[in-house]
């Protein structure tokens, strides 16, 4: 049986309880199908409730908008590195599996 990797994406978020919304590039998920299926979820920072993505793409880069850029400057890339990842919200790091971070 072949292993099948998580894919990190870019989604968007809509808490069921509060209506809070948010966007995240930490939603991890896998192809079943060729359809993105997310595994993992994050609960809402107002309410506790844990929540799925409404909407996912991949995550592309801010100078060229493709999934694989070749840029030279990697920093300028959809994911903002500057902003801290809440593991605290993260289903995936509470799961324990942590998401690492990657420095372009």
């Amino acid at each position: 049986m072949p292993k099948s990797f998580l894919k990190r994406n870019y989604g968007y978020f809509r808490c069921s309880s509060c209506d809070k919304e948010w966007e995240s590039s930490h939603v991890y998920g896998k192809f079943v199908d060729r359809k993105y299926k997310v595994e993992y979820g994050q609960e809402c920072k107002d309410c506790k409730v844990m929540c799925m993505p409404y909407h996912t793409e991949p995550i592309k880069c801010r100078e060229c908008g493709q999934q694989d850029c070749k840029c030279k400057n990697k920093k300028r890339r959809h994911v903002d590195e500057g902003k801290p990842h809440r593991s605290d919200l993260c289903g995936k790091c509470r799961a324990g599996r942590p998401c690492m971070q990657r420095r372009y």
